[in-house]
């Protein structure tokens, strides 16, 4: 009876010290390297009870082309970065800026309601990369989630308490 009540007491405490498993996500989670994605942002749940009103994504440097769904009822900002010297973009465009980071706010998603922020980009051209979406959920209260960190060499997303999406770059 005692090894059963000590078992079970340690079965209780073994959720709160692995790592979060519910975070955002985003799919498709591989694409090939250079091509234009509709990617989804999977939101599915508040931070700590209180309902999201805000989604933050940083994109990388060498996204050229990012343009994100409006949300009825979610304000929509895009903010830009001007690039050290004009490339070509997609149709052939010289390109001097790139999209470093849109965000959504409004709403309010409940905790305990999921949905999905999408945009329409160009993946970078790295085959066999990951490129990384760094997503910052702010929370009714001020409370916020920071899903930002990257695995190290030889280390998983699934050992990261916060990790950012990540799009595994495939050759065309």
């Amino acid at each position: 009876m005692r090894l059963s009540l000590a078992l079970a007491g340690a079965l209780c405490v073994l959720p709160a010290l692995t790592p979060a498993r519910a975070h955002v996500t985003v799919d498709p989670a591989a694409a090939p390297a250079g091509s234009f994605v509709r990617t989804a942002l999977r939101v599915p749940h508040g931070c700590g009870g209180a309902a999201t009103t805000r989604i933050s994504l940083e994109l990388p440097e060498g996204v050229y082309s990012a343009k994100p769904m409006p949300k009825p009822g979610w304000r929509l900002h895009i903010e830009r970065r001007r690039l050290p010297e004009m490339v070509r973009g997609a149709h052939g465009a010289e390109v001097e800026t790139e999209v470093s980071r849109i965000t959504w706010e409004g709403g309010p998603l409940p905790d305990d309601q999921y949905d999905e922020f999408v945009v329409l980009l160009q993946a970078p051209n790295e085959p066999n990369g990951v490129f990384t979406l760094p997503v910052v959920q702010g929370c009714e209260g001020g409370k916020a989630e920071r899903w930002v960190e990257t695995p190290a060499a030889g280390q998983s997303a699934h050992d990261l308490a916060r990790p950012a999406p990540a799009i595994r770059l495939v050759p065309r």
